[in-house]
Formats: structure tokens, C-alpha cells, sequence
């Protein structure tokens, strides 16, 4: 059972006209992409589950699934949050870095949105399923979700949506293997790798 995807599209439900009028596209297509945008973003966060990037201290600093509490307040531009627990497009850079634009590209094939509206709409997702992860750590106890509870949790999503949605396979084997985002050692400037997402998501500045 895709245990996250499962709870953030029911969720969502019904809400499908309100994200569709905050990226500025059509309803059915909305629901769609987001059918496939879910699990694709998990899977980029499961290739960030490794202890050093910074991913489990974010989620337990800035995403504690309060964000989950205010879902309408969120999509309506009216929550109470820290500007840090709703970043969405500094999530995106740093977990997928350069595999952005591929990400947008691949999915609007699948959903006929343009690649413009799939890029809100990824930016409208990322701290809803952040907050996910904050929340699920809390309910596990002590107050936090270990970084291999995490990564194994990441990693079961990742293949329970390949075998119920095996049309977007191709999507989740290109976050499959040791390379996340921005980690070669050519040092882009993706920010991926050592305290990549932290330093994003927390407002901090990249020592040189």
C-alpha cells in the first residue's frame, strides 16, 4: 500500500478545482497530473533520504504537517505558516536540481498539462507531502522519523506506485540509483547533496 500517496490524494480530493485555478489549468488534467506527480516527487525524495543531506532535519524543523491542518488556508494563499514550511520551488531545487525541467517535461506528456502549470503545480505539492513526512514521524513517537525509517518508507512508495501505475515506470527509474540531484562530484549548482535541502528549506547560506 502507497501509504503517503494514498493519504495525500484522498486529501486532496475534492480539491482538485481549487489547485486547477492555482496553477491556471484544467480541472480533469489537474487530477490527473497529480495522480503522477505524487509518487514522482517521493520518489526524488527517497534519492535524499541518506543521512548527510539534510532532508530528516527539515522535515523536523520546518514541517511538523501543521501545513495538513491549514490545506485550504495553503491553497487559497491565506495559511499562518513560515515562509520555510511552504517553499515549494526550494524543495524542488534542491531535491531534484537539473532534473527539474525533465521531471516537468515528462509528466505534462502524461497529463497534457503544460510544462508551465506542472511546474506550480509540483511547487504546490512538495511541502504538502513534506508536511507528510513531519507528520508521520511525530505519530511514530519520539518525535521525529529516523533516517532509515525514512528512506525505507520513500523507498516502498516508490515501488508500490511503479506496480499500480506501471505508465510512469520511466518516471520513477530516473530517481533510481546513487545519483540525487546535484550530488556529482562536478559540483553544479543544483545545491543537492550535504546539507543541500536543509540549507534551502532553513533559509541558510551555503559556506563556500
Amino acid at each position: 500500500m502507497a501509504e503517503l500517496t494514498d493519504s495525500l490524494n484522498e486529501l486532496l480530493q475534492g480539491r482538485e478545482a481549487q489547485i486547477s485555478r492555482r496553477i491556471g489549468a484544467d480541472e480533469d488534467q489537474t487530477r490527473a497530473a497529480i495522480r503522477t506527480a505524487v509518487p514522482a516527487l517521493l520518489a526524488a525524495l527517497s534519492q535524499q533520504a541518506r543521512p548527510g543531506t539534510g532532508l530528516q532535519q527539515a522535515i523536523e524543523r520546518d514541517h511538523d504537517g501543521s501545513i495538513l491542518d491549514q490545506l485550504d488556508a495553503y491553497l487559497g494563499g491565506s495559511a499562518q505558516l513560515s515562509p520555510r514550511t511552504t517553499n515549494g520551488a526550494g524543495i524542488l531545487e534542491h531535491t531534484l536540481g537539473a532534473r527539474q525541467q525533465d521531471l516537468e517535461r515528462r509528466l505534462s506528456g502524461k497529463s497534457g498539462l503544460d510544462a508551465g502549470s506542472i511546474a506550480k503545480l509540483l511547487i504546490t505539492l512538495a511541502p504538502l507531502l513534506m508536511g507528510m513526512l513531519g507528520k508521520k514521524g511525530r505519530s511514530s513517537g519520539g518525535g521525529g522519523i529516523d533516517i532509515d525509517d525514512l528512506g525505507g518508507l520513500l523507498n516502498r512508495e516508490k515501488e508500490d506506485a511503479r506496480s499500480t501505475n506501471p505508465d510512469i515506470g520511466d518516471i520513477l527509474d530516473s530517481f533510481t540509483g546513487g545519483g540525487s540531484a546535484g550530488t556529482s562530484g562536478s559540483g553544479t549548482s543544483s545545491g543537492g547533496g550535504v546539507g543541500g535541502v536543509l540549507d534551502s528549506i532553513l533559509g541558510r547560506k551555503r559556506e563556500g
